[in-house]
């Protein structure tokens, strides 16, 4: 180092003479000087250019290598008196550069090659190297100076020749992105690992800051890291550590850095806990936070937990940090810490090394037996996929699963958040059935075998020109409707999973198709009357076609569906045919069971959201939250009738009571609920609450207060069988304590409920576990229970936005194999809140979202057809089949009535374009129900939008898909254990009866050229604020050539009809973000319902409406929670953006209101004088075509909830 320092104290000595020339310009260039330096400079480099030639070829003199050297101490001479920019100007020769590079490569004269690594260190400098090092890279200074590294790796090499050489390196490793590569394979790395082991005592020691910096750029490299981690480098970098001095912190730094580098590798994360570096690191972390009282040195302190982090992905390190008392060390740092924001990183990384060192515990629940277990019924065409292991025993499946646990796991990726979404499903086996085999169940369905659908589209059978049609279809129609009346008053028979009112078609003969263009016949003499239901028929009628369709046998105490290919029947439907009926007019609706206070027309149905406009339709000012018109008293029904609709509602379990909010009707809070921002360090703070559990156990309390396990294995099977208590006694036990007085009590014995366990741990602490769906291990989000007997410091019952301190993490309980479908090391997850409570001895209910339950709805459809104007409002409610437990799948017809019973006007009424609306696949997304319940509220209210939807379009709605799903608190799937928005592309009749009909109505209406002009599914959304669409482009999906695809038009050219009600809907509905929306087509999502109907059935318009659980970040709504008045605001506002839609494929005539005029607008002449929604401006439309987020299933991790 000698002579390293006194070619330091030569170029200080140049450089003051340069300095001093620079004060007299004039003199030095008129000497000439610069010009005469650079002509010597230029020969001194023809002297290298000429004396480099390969030893091989010819061997130098004595002579000539001392010109070589006197050449090379000259052009050093030179380089050291240039400033800055003369350098940069010297690297960019690319001769100069060239012959100094060759001249080492062909040159083995140590004299000469120390001058040469010397000029180069001169060239690259100290500071602001970047562009430079940039320049050598490019002309293959890095290769040379590896090549010299190995070359000269000797022992009589001096020390400084060899750190002159790593210093050049660690600045050309900088910018060389192949640099570990060309060091492997330059065989460069054990020469440095060999040098830094000689140095490894305290003295020399210190020079080795290059050194270092050059194995940490070798160990950028996977397989380099390999290769030093075998050549012993985690112990030589233990010994260095502990040997520098603390006061160099930057070579601290590099060595730490180097180790954060190696331990990614598990092998070498074993080497460093066998070495015995983890208390080396822990006692090493204590000191530097003692010492570093300024906190200078964050990123130092940063690298050693970084360096735990990794070797505690191992068990053998866990169980090291906990042996040398790491746990405590650590927890006790970051409680002196905590309130630093500027530490935030160091207790984030140590919470993460805290969390992994945590004990695994098994879940205080049978985490492999399912709570609620149902009998499926039994098919021939189908296995479900998502069974748990009691489920499949009990339905006779075997399910192939590796059942080996396995605690010595990697836990590399630290996400919060998962998704089960990754795991392969385990495909059950059930003898030699095989999953690939096509499904018969869902085998291409004929005309003929659809004809069982044409009863759900009363309107086209409802309304007819009488004298056209044979007297064979009249009596048929006369005695369907009888059957549609018996089985919607009094429930269905026979068969749980039959369709009501099933035509045959062996004997269903029609003279022309259900949706004919033409009416070859003259109009019919009756009349419509605006106070009275028309197309009224008599009683004879009646009996004379019962008469007549007994006689040819078409009904023999039943309706049937046959087969036409196998003559075997499919569907039956037992009736009383002699039963009679009352002589009431065939559009008289449903009788309710209940008694309304008012049943003045359209009181109930009337919507609060009437628009004066279409100009108000763009800009629509925020709702006023304290406007609870929709949930007044007389909107709702009364206890005794709620408890008589729930008695027919079928669920697996048996419920204790019902729950006040579906009993009363739920209520939003009448004021702003902004959204809820977490204070800074909440959530650290409850990650070390929970780590505090595993320091201070003998605290905690671990008192089970409620377990919905034990409470099934009492029941026994009265639970499954019995039938349930329907009431509800909250108001008596206001004020009342019950004992034990000591803790709160839980209960979820009502329909949506879910809460499976309740453990006190702390006195104001408590964790809950919660079910998982029927017959399946897995989906824990959906959350819905009641406490009581709280003590605290009365009011209006509301559905209200609580608790604080809202945290979503990782906990410390293992998830076995068997529900994980075999993969291994998996955790559970813990929600967290902070709630308190207002009232003593209270009765509050605690839901993820608000409930709606299908109670709810069998109320909502009651009353909406004992209300409205029958006389201007067509509606019909149907049956479109059973679930699974025998609960009613309606399905609602929602349009006018045609301006009179002649030829062109019921012609043009029947053929209005269809909307079709869904809902309510996923049981655990109540926005969506609130939003269709705004939509449907909305079709039968008499504003004037409302009137020119329903004069536009006929509505098929289908408003709740998984009711049985809703009825038993699931989140996600069906009683099948199956997601059934994954079930649309083959579904079975018997395991998954709604998709299976829904599907089957959808194509019938294309077998009869009548497919939807729009169809919508509703879902919610956890993840993302606002409501978005989901739709379907042609281009942006994973089949580019779909030629099967019906949507896709002939001439291969796009259909951006797509596009127009997005945006539409970003003009009108407050809550609506056009930025969130995506159309791109995944090859995952083909499956779903969106996509199926797309591709299938040919809509062009088939979205998936999204709907926040959460709230907005934009528009009026931006920063407030979303309530019930906001998502059915949102239902009301997707109905009035469809009058704005413009398409090819219908043309309507102007629309009038009641009084004759005609409207400001209509489906042909809605979009403004600019065109701005005309279907042909979105062909350049960008529409965030690019968000790749999950639709149709979005959801968080699948897993228990604490």
């Amino acid at each position: 180092m000698a002579e390293l320092k006194g070619e330091k104290l030569t170029r200080s000595a140049s450089r003051g003479q340069r300095h001093q020339s620079a004060s007299r310009p004039s003199s030095r260039t008129s000497a000439g000087g610069s010009g005469s330096s650079h002509m010597k400079v230029a020969a001194h480099f023809q002297v290298l250019e000429k004396m480099n030639v390969p030893s091989a070829v010819r061997t130098l003199s004595s002579d000539d290598l001392q010109q070589v050297r006197h050449a090379a101490n000259r052009i050093l001479t030179y380089i050291m008196s240039q400033d800055k920019p003369g350098r940069e100007v010297m690297v960019k020769n690319t001769l100069y550069v060239q012959s100094l590079l060759t001249t080492l490569e062909t040159h083995k004269d140590i004299d000469v090659c120390r001058t040469i690594v010397t000029i180069f260190v001169e060239l690259i400098g100290k500071l602001n190297t970047g562009s430079r090092c940039s320049q050598l890279v490019t002309q293959g200074a890095t290769r040379v100076f590896l090549h010299l590294l190995a070359r000269e790796s000797k022992p009589d090499v001096p020390n400084e020749f060899m750190v002159q050489i790593h210093y050049v390196l660690s600045k050309l490793a900088l910018k060389d992105r192949k640099f570990g590569v060309k060091a492997r394979l330059s065989q460069a790395l054990p020469v440095t690992l060999a040098f830094i082991r000689n140095h490894t005592h305290s003295t020399a020691v210190r020079n080795l800051q290059p050194v270092l910096t050059v194995l940490k750029s070798y160990a950028n490299n996977a397989i380099n890291a390999s290769y030093l981690g075998k050549n012993g480098a985690i112990n030589t970098l233990f010994k260095i550590i502990s040997n520098i001095n603390k006061k160099n912190a930057v070579m601290t730094k590099t060595a730490l850095d180097t180790l954060v580098l190696l331990v990614k590798s598990k092998s070498n994360s074993a080497r460093a806990v066998g070495y015995g570096g983890v208390p080396i690191l822990i006692q090493m972390y204590a000191e530097w936070h003692r010492l570093d009282t300024k906190n200078r040195h964050i990123s130092l302190r940063k690298s050693l937990l970084n360096i735990l982090k990794h070797v505690s992905n191992l068990k053998s390190g866990r169980q090291a940090v906990i042996d040398a008392d790491g746990v405590r060390v650590l927890y006790k740092i970051c409680e002196d810490i905590m309130d630093v924001r500027e530490l935030e990183s160091l207790i984030f990384i140590a919470s993460l090394v805290l969390r992994k060192c945590f004990p695994r515990q098994k879940l205080p629940a049978n985490a492999t037996k399912t709570t609620l277990l149902y009998k499926l019924p039994e098919s021939e065409f189908h296995v479900p996929q998502g069974l748990s292991k009691d489920a499949a025993l009990l339905n006779g499946i075997t399910l192939n699963v590796d059942t080996k646990d396995d605690d010595d796991s990697s836990l590399d990726n630290d996400d919060d958040l998962s998704s089960d979404d990754e795991i392969e499903p385990t495909k059950p086996v059930l003898g030699n059935f095989s999953l690939d085999r096509p499904d018969e169940g869902n085998a291409r369905r004929t005309l003929e075998d659809l004809r069982m659908y044409e009863q759900f589209f009363p309107e086209v059978l409802d309304i007819e020109v009488k004298d056209t049609l044979s007297t064979q279809q009249d009596d048929l129609n006369i005695l369907l409707d009888r059957v549609s009346s018996l089985t919607a008053s009094e429930g269905l028979k026979g068969n749980p999973h039959s369709m009501p009112d099933l035509r045959s078609t062996k004997y269903t003969h029609f003279s022309e198709p259900l949706f004919g263009n033409t009416l070859d016949s003259a109009p019919s003499t009756a009349g419509r009357g605006r106070t009275k239901a028309p197309y009224t028929y008599r009683k004879d009628e009646e009996a004379a076609a019962t008469a007549r369709l007994e006689k040819k046998e078409v009904c023999e105490g039943g309706a049937s569906a046959v087969n036409l290919k196998t003559g075997q029947p499919v569907f039956s439907l037992d009736f009383e045919v002699n039963s009679p009926t009352s002589n009431k007019s065939r559009y008289k609706p449903l009788v309710s069971p209940f008694e309304h206070k008012s049943k003045a027309k359209g009181k109930a149905s009337k919507s609060t959201d009437s628009l004066l406009d279409m100009d108000d339709l763009r800009s629509d000012p925020l709702l006023d939250e304290g406007d609870d018109s929709e949930f007044s008293a007389d909107d709702w029904v009364k206890p005794a009738d709620f408890y008589d609709m729930a008695r027919k509602t079928n669920s697996v379990g048996r419920f204790s009571k019902v729950a006040y909010p579906d009993l009363h009707g739920s209520k939003p809070i009448p004021k702003r609920e902004p959204l809820y921002e977490r204070k800074f360090g909440v959530q650290r703070a409850k990650i070390f609450e929970d780590i505090d559990r595993l320091i201070n156990s003998e605290e905690l309390l671990n008192r089970v207060v409620y377990d919905f396990d034990a409470i099934v294995k009492d029941g026994g099977d009265e639970f499954h069988g019995g039938s349930s208590y329907y009431a509800n006694h909250d108001v008596e036990r206001l004020g009342k304590p019950v004992t034990p007085y000591d803790h709160l009590h839980f209960n979820s014995l009502f329909e949506s409920g879910n809460l499976r366990k309740s453990i006190q741990i702390r006195e104001n602490e408590y964790d809950l576990i919660l079910c998982p769906d029927v017959n399946s291990n897995h989906h824990h989000q959906w959350f819905y229970f009641e406490v009581s007997n709280m003590v605290a410091v009365n009011g209006e019952p509301y559905w209200a936005r609580a608790g604080t301190d809202v945290c979503y993490f990782k906990n410390h309980l293992s998830r076995s194999s068997q529900v994980t479908g075999g993969v291994r090391g998996k955790l559970y997850f813990t929600t967290t809140f902070t709630i308190v409570f207002p009232h003593s001895y209270d009765v509050c209910y605690i839901a993820y979202h608000y409930p709606y339950t299908y109670t709810s709805l069998q109320c909502q459809l009651s009353r909406w057809q004992h209300s409205i104007d029958e006389s201007a409002i067509y509606f019909r409610n149907q049956v479109l089949c059973q679930s699974m437990s025998g609960n009613n799948v309606n399905v609602l017809t929602i349009t006018n009535y045609p301006s009179s019973n002649s030829k062109e006007a019921v012609e043009q009424f029947r053929n209005k374009p269809y909307i079709f609306l869904s809902c309510r696949v996923h049981p655990g997304e109540s926005n969506a129900s609130w939003v269709m319940k705004g939509t449907i509220e909305h079709l039968l209210s008499d504003s004037k939008e409302a009137v020119a939807l329903r004069q536009t379009y006929i509505f098929k709605i289908v408003p709740m898909l998984n009711p049985d799903g809703v009825i038993n608190g699931n989140h996600r799937c069906s009683l099948s254990a199956e997601d059934l928005n994954r079930r649309w592309m083959v579904s079975c009749p018997r395991l998954h009866p709604t998709i299976y009909h829904t599907k089957g109505m959808l194509q019938f209406m294309r077998h009869m050229q009548r497919t939807p002009l729009v169809y919508c599914d509703y879902h919610g959304h956890s993840r993302r604020k606002n409501v978005f669409l989901y739709g379907c482009s042609p281009s942006q999906s994973w089949m580019t050539d779909d030629v099967d695809n019906p949507s896709v038009l002939s001439d291969k050219s796009e259909d951006y009809g797509y596009k127009t009600l997005p945006k539409v809907l970003s003009q009108t509905a407050p809550a609506f973000s056009l930025s969130s929306c995506s159309f791109t087509v995944e090859k995952t999502k083909e499956t779903t319902a969106r996509v199926v109907v797309w591709r299938q059935i040919g809509v062009v318009r088939s979205y998936t409406m999204e709907s926040s659980y959460c709230g907005c970040d934009q528009g009026p709504y931006n920063g407030l929670h979303i309530n019930i008045s906001h998502l059915q605001h949102m239902g009301r506002k997707f109905a009035d953006a469809l009058l704005r839609l413009k398409s090819r494929h219908f043309k309507v005539t102007e629309l009038t209101n009641e009084d004759g005029k005609p409207l400001a607008f209509s489906a042909e002449d809605s979009c403004p004088a600019d065109n701005q929604y005309g279907d042909d401006d979105y062909a350049e439309d960008n529409l965030s075509d690019d968000i790749t987020d999950d639709d149709d299933d979005e959801e968080l991790d699948d897993a228990d909830v604490l």
